[in-house]
């Protein structure tokens, strides 16, 4: 199973030069929400970016904190199943020149001729040692050395002599190794010639495939070049590092145009991890901002999601390594791929019939389409839902092929948005058809998962019946969906069942996502709440509700959560789900394009 590749510009080599350090728990003040808020607005109708986008579009890329505006880059863009040797060059850019080390202990006194080899003098930079030291005479082939077949003994001065004609025939370049009798015949140090290299200075070749690996390290030569002998399948990463203080100078990695969903350590799980559903946000937010050169990032990146080929085609997969994304392993989640692909076809509706990207977006987006109608049930106590995806840990480890045969409400009004959106986005016989899922799984929704006994959500049905577990989205997104499909006063009356879930939590206020023992503000899902109160027409309440969560940090991020819990998957990490949850919603009040903007005639369908 492949995955959609980055086109061209994509894949070229760029060098990283990220601000240092990485967020976990910004601690915030309750106070000044509120202005913050109105800031963000005026801001940008003054032409500024909303707070927190610029630190949404710094996470695209390694995340490698550099320390130096310096330069590193392969001397090819080397695929991924490249494994033979890898060169490139540098340059040093503010930095103080270090100081140099000759690789070779073997010295000439003038270099052979090339067309007429006769004898050669020098000399060896080692302690002088009666018996110890051999010249060996190799020729460097594109192979590797090849042995000459010849060889003298170092006097007790450590000076020699050898005469080049009595070499065994063979081609490539002369090389001279010093050889230690007295261990082994090991050689010591590099073969002559090898330039001088700098001091305290290496080239780190890393890998990534579901995670980043160290490779192979070699030495910076003084001529701005390295080669490192051979690769390993996977991304391939260099960096230029001072091993006195372990500072990366310079990096090069592959702009797959994917963002890193936290801002973690390198040492923690979620690094240099995407996530699909926060690629697609991303992706939502550069459009409402106006951010066109990173919305076309950000969709490529998202198409470099999108497996290729197979039975699944066209499916969204649910995270993968930032630089590596034809390395996902192929978990497929419906609601994640539901929000990807209607961020693909908003992208598309923006796009210019003549852009280069458009051929690329709408084959994207018509595939992630058809994948997501084929999950929609035809018959059964399921029909017209659509189910919740393939793929499951089991005890023989991921099996791809798992059908997940539950549907879930969330997962299920991503469906609508999408295909909704698709009826109106995609033309010919691929439009009408979505249009008529979207009409289906309307029906299907209220029928299955609309609780009327509580005025809610389930959170969702399996073939042996309801699912009823408290959960925030199905009806803060429920809300606005019902909004959306002309169900107002039933948005009302989701809306309002969401109190159940409130808190106050070191300073901030909020919801939790789902039933919690002790307080936990979501930043997300928070902001989801604030939207639905927005689309139900009570701006005021949206405001307070986003005010309740406090002021980004100093650099625009915002924590996923107040409190870390495993249980219900959450982090105090600043995450991209939480920063662009709350600028969509922003946007939303300030009357921009958000997120879900599609309406049905006021009380249609009460």
């Amino acid at each position: 199973m492949t995955r959609r590749r980055p086109s061209a510009p994509l894949l070229a080599w760029t060098r990283v030069a990220l601000v240092a350090g990485l967020s976990l728990l910004m601690t915030l003040p309750p106070s000044a929400g509120a202005a913050q808020t109105q800031e963000t607005a005026e801001g940008q109708a003054g032409g500024a970016e909303p707070i927190g986008w610029p630190w949404v579009r710094a996470q695209l890329g390694s995340g490698t904190p550099v320390a130096t505006p310096s330069v590193i880059a392969p001397d090819e863009a080397y695929p991924d199943a490249w494994t033979g040797p890898l060169s490139g060059t540098f340059e040093l850019v503010g930095v103080d020149p270090p100081g140099q080390l000759t690789q070779t202990p073997v010295e000439l006194d003038e270099a052979p001729d090339p067309d007429a080899p006769g004898v050669v003098h020098g000399q060896v930079s080692v302690p002088p040692s009666p018996g110890r030291w051999i010249i060996d005479v190799v020729r460097r082939t594109p192979g590797g050395e090849v042995s000459a077949q010849l060889q003298t003994l170092v006097d007790p001065a450590g000076r020699f002599s050898v005469d080049l004609a009595a070499a065994a025939p063979g081609t490539g370049e002369w090389g001279l190794r010093l050889l230690d009798a007295q261990a082994g015949y090991a050689q010591h140090g590099a073969t002559w010639p090898s330039p001088a290299v700098f001091e305290h200075l290496e080239v780190q070749l890393w890998v990534v495939t579901d995670a980043a690996y160290h490779v192979g390290t070699t030495t910076a030569r003084v001529d701005g070049t390295f080669l490192l002998p051979e690769s390993r399948p996977g991304a391939k990463v260099l960096r230029l590092v001072d091993t006195r203080t372990g500072q990366v100078l310079a990096e090069a990695a592959p702009d797959t145009g994917l963002v890193r969903s936290f801002d973690v350590p390198e040492a923690h799980p979620l690094h240099g991890r995407t996530y699909a559903y926060d690629q697609a946000l991303a992706l939502l937010t550069a459009l409402s901002v106006g951010d066109e050169e990173t919305a076309r990032r950000l969709g490529q990146g998202l198409l470099a999601l999108q497996v290729d080929d197979g039975p699944q085609q066209g499916a969204l997969v649910a995270s993968s390594a930032v630089l590596a994304p034809g390395y996902a392993r192929p978990e497929l989640r419906t609601g994640i791929h539901g929000v990807g692909t209607y961020a693909l076809l908003r992208w598309l509706g923006e796009l210019d019939p003549q852009d280069p990207a458009r051929a690329e977006a709408e084959a994207g987006a018509t595939w992630a389409v058809a994948w997501l109608m084929h999950q929609q049930v035809p018959e059964g106590p399921l029909a017209g839902l659509v189910t919740a995806g393939y793929g499951q840990d089991g005890p023989g480890g991921f099996d791809p092929d798992a059908a997940l045969p539950w549907a879930s409400t969330e997962h299920n009004l991503d469906a609508w948005h999408a295909l909704d959106l698709a009826g109106t986005t995609l033309s010919g016989a691929s439009g009408v058809a979505a249009g008529e899922a979207a009409d289906r799984l309307d029906a299907a929704v209220m029928a299955l998962l609309w609780d009327p006994q509580v005025g809610g959500f389930l959170q969702g049905r399996s073939p042996a019946g309801p699912d009823p577990t408290r959960a925030l989205d199905v009806d803060s997104w429920g809300a606005v969906w019902l909004q959306v499909t002309g169900r107002p006063s039933l948005a009302t009356g989701a809306l309002a069942r969401t109190a159940d879930l409130a808190w106050t939590h070191d300073g901030r206020s909020g919801y939790a996502p789902h039933v919690v023992q002790q307080p936990l503000v979501w930043t997300e899902g928070t902001a989801g709440v604030a939207l639905a109160q927005q689309r139900v027409g009570d701006a005021a309440g949206a405001r307070a509700t986003l005010d309740g969560l406090g002021p980004a940090g100093p650099d625009g991020a915002r924590p996923g959560a107040t409190r870390d819990d495993a249980a219900v998957s959450m982090t105090t990490a600043s995450a991209v789900a939480g920063v662009t949850w709350v600028l969509l919603t922003e946007q939303a009040l300030a009357g921009r394009p958000s997120i879900w903007d599609t309406s049905a005639p006021t009380g249609a369908n009460d």
